[in-house]
């Protein structure tokens, strides 16, 4: 009986281990999964931004000829704002791409790892939902 505790003892040990690994693997997967649908939209931002700029120059060209109302004004200003807007959400991907250490956070104690990528995966979220916004009201601003 006395041999059997602290096999029992080390079986659970490892069983909880074996969840921890799983715990990070799914939590890895769950991060690349959130950056794998948010990157193609950087495709989008720069075609947006494209868009945003002709149509700032168009503004420009309109008061370089005289033409001038407080609406273009208005305009002139939102579509910068959103360009900005815009170059925010790549710079965003960009930095957490750049920071990202998802190899060396495998070989982390589980515990830490798995910290780690809960973090990561609230910032990649915090990514996503900033970037989709922005997309979203540039596509409105352009297609009104």
């Amino acid at each position: 009986m006395k041999n059997r505790i602290p096999i029992l003892g080390l079986s659970v040990m490892l069983f909880a281990c074996g969840q921890d690994t799983d715990k990070v693997v799914e939590l890895e997967g769950e991060v690349l999964a959130i950056h794998d649908d948010v990157m193609p939209r950087m495709d989008d931002i720069m075609t947006l931004k494209s868009e945003l700029s002709k149509k700032i120059l168009k503004m420009d060209s309109l008061q370089n000829e005289g033409v001038s109302s407080n609406t273009l004004a208005q305009e002139r200003i939102t579509a910068v704002d959103l360009n900005q807007k815009l170059n925010e959400s790549d710079k965003l991907m960009m930095e957490w791409m750049h920071t990202y250490r998802g190899d060396s956070a495998k070989k982390l104690q589980p515990e830490q790892a798995i910290l780690y990528f809960e973090n990561e995966k609230k910032k990649i979220e915090q990514v996503k939902l900033v970037t989709l916004k922005n997309i979203d009201d540039a596509k409105a601003f352009l297609e009104h």
